[in-house]
C-alpha cells in the first residue's frame, strides 16, 4: 500500500488550499469475505438499490461497522472513513485490522497519512477538505454530526461519490437532521424494539431511582425552570414574527438548559444513591453518565473515600491519559465516570451496568447512552439506572428511555 506522509505546511489557509503534487493509491486487495447477518444483508442491498448513497440506521451493537467493511471490500476502491473523534478513529483502525485484515492509515491532528483506506475525523476534513477529492467512497460514521453547522459543508463535497452514512439515531433536537436526509436518504432503519426481540442486541432493564432535593436545591431548580419557560415563550414568539432576536434567545435557552442539568448533576443525595448501586453491583465494570466535569470529579472523590475504585473520563484530560484510563477499566478500577466523551464510540461488550445521574432528554443522547450497555453477549441482560431528582423533569428521562425500548420514539 503506498502512503504519503503529509507534514504541517500551509493547510490552514482559506481555500483554495495547496494540495500535494500526487497521491498514488492502489486499491487494497480483498483478503477475506464477510458473512452478513440477514438484517445486515438487507441494509447493504437497500444501500445498493439507492445508488450506493444513503443512511443506515441501526442500534448500537448491531454491526453497522460490519456492513461498512463489507461495502469497502466489495467496492475495492479508495475509501475515506470519517468519524467524530479520535477515540472512535482508533477503534475503527483496530477493528479493521483485527477483524477484517484491513490496514487503514489515519489523517487527523496528530498524524496525516493518506492511503487507499484512510480514517479521519470531521474537524480534520473541514480543515483539509481537499482530501475528499482523492476518494471514490466515503463512510460517514455517526452521521448526525454532519448536520452541525460547522460540518455541514462536507455534504456539499460528496456529489458523485459512493456514500454510506451510519448512525443509531439521526434525529436532532435542532431539526437539522432534515438537511442531512435531504441529501442522503435513509435507506434502511432497524428499530431497537425489533433488535431486542430478534436477539441482535442484549435486552436491557431500566430502573428509576429517586433522589430527594433539599429546600435550597428545590428553590434553585424552580428559579431556573421559570427562566427556561419564559425564554421558551419569548423564543416561540420571535420565531413566529421572524424577529432578529431568535438566535440570541436560542443561545440563552441552551445556557439555561445546561445550568439546569449541571445543578441536578451535583445534588448530594445522588452521590449516596450511586454509592449504594455500585456497592450492590457484582460486575467488574460500571459506567456512570453525567453532564459536567465537576460533578463526576466530585463523585469520583466521594466513591473513592467510601471504598469504591473509580476514574473519570472527559475532554479535559489528554488523549493519552484517557486511553490509559480506558485500558485500566475493569482491571485497575471498577467505576468509569464520563460526561459526554463516551456517549459514542465505546466498544466494551462486557459492560452491562450503567447509571445516569444527569442527562438531557434528546433522543440521540439517550439512544447512545443506553446503547453503550447493549452490545450483544450471550446470556447478558443490561441494567440501566436513572437516578433522578424528585419533582423535576428528570423522571421524564426514565419514561423516554422506556419509550425508546418499546419503539414508541422515532429515531429519525
Amino acid at each position: 500500500m503506498s502512503q504519503l506522509k503529509l507534514t504541517e505546511f500551509a493547510f490552514f489557509e482559506p481555500e483554495p488550499t495547496p494540495q500535494p503534487a500526487i497521491i498514488q493509491t492502489e486499491p487494497q486487495p480483498r483478503t477475506q469475505t464477510i458473512t452478513l447477518r440477514p438484517y445486515q444483508e438487507e441494509a447493504y442491498e437497500a444501500w445498493l438499490m439507492k445508488g450506493r448513497r444513503g443512511i443506515i440506521i441501526a442500534p448500537t451493537g448491531t454491526g453497522k461497522t460490519v456492513i461498512a467493511c463489507h461495502a469497502i471490500m466489495a467496492a475495492n476502491t479508495p475509501t475515506l472513513i470519517i468519524t467524530p473523534r479520535e477515540r472512535i478513529l482508533k477503534m475503527w483502525q483496530e477493528s479493521l485490522k483485527v477483524k477484517f485484515n484491513l490496514e487503514a492509515t489515519a489523517f487527523y491532528d496528530r498524524e496525516k497519512v493518506l492511503s487507499n483506506l484512510t480514517i479521519s475525523i470531521y474537524n480534520s476534513v473541514v480543515l483539509h477538505p481537499w482530501i475528499l477529492d482523492h476518494f471514490k467512497m466515503v463512510i460517514l460514521d455517526e452521521v448526525h454530526h454532519v448536520a452541525a453547522e460547522t460540518f455541514s459543508q462536507i455534504l456539499f463535497r460528496l456529489e458523485g461519490k459512493d456514500v454510506m452514512a451510519l448512525t443509531a439515531t439521526l434525529k436532532r433536537e435542532d431539526g437539522r437532521h432534515n438537511e442531512v436526509a435531504a441529501r442522503l436518504p435513509v435507506v434502511y432503519c432497524l428499530d431497537l424494539a425489533t433488535a431486542i426481540k430478534n436477539g441482535y442486541v442484549s435486552p436491557i432493564e431500566i430502573y428509576p431511582v429517586s433522589a430527594p432535593l433539599t429546600e435550597v436545591e428545590s428553590r434553585l431548580y424552580r428559579d431556573v425552570e421559570h427562566k427556561i419557560m419564559r425564554v421558551r415563550s419569548e423564543l416561540e414568539a420571535a420565531k413566529a414574527t421572524g424577529s432578529s432576536n431568535t438566535r440570541w434567545l436560542e443561545t440563552q435557552l441552551k445556557k439555561l438548559l445546561n445550568r439546569r442539568r449541571q445543578l441536578l448533576s451535583r445534588i448530594p443525595s445522588k452521590k449516596k444513591k450511586v454509592l449504594e448501586l455500585v456497592k450492590a453491583c457484582s460486575e467488574d465494570r460500571v459506567i456512570v453518565f453525567s453532564e459536567s466535569i465537576d460533578s463526576i470529579e466530585e463523585l469520583k472523590n466521594y466513591l473513592t473515600e467510601n471504598g469504591v475504585s473509580a476514574e473519570t473520563y472527559h475532554s479535559g484530560k489528554p488523549e493519552k491519559v484517557r486511553d490509559a484510563i480506558f485500558a485500566g477499566w475493569g482491571k485497575e478500577f471498577k467505576v468509569l465516570l464520563a460526561v459526554r466523551a463516551l456517549d459514542e464510540g465505546i466498544d466494551v461488550p462486557e459492560v452491562a451496568t450503567g447509571i445516569i445521574i444527569a442527562s438531557g432528554k434528546s433522543t440521540r443522547q439517550l439512544v447512545q447512552r443506553q446503547g453503550r450497555l447493549m452490545r450483544p453477549v450471550e446470556g447478558k441482560t443490561a441494567k440501566l439506572y436513572v437516578v433522578y431528582a424528585e419533582s423535576t423533569y428528570e423522571y421524564g428521562i426514565f419514561l423516554k428511555l422506556k419509550g425508546i425500548i418499546k419503539g414508541w420514539v422515532r429515531v429519525y
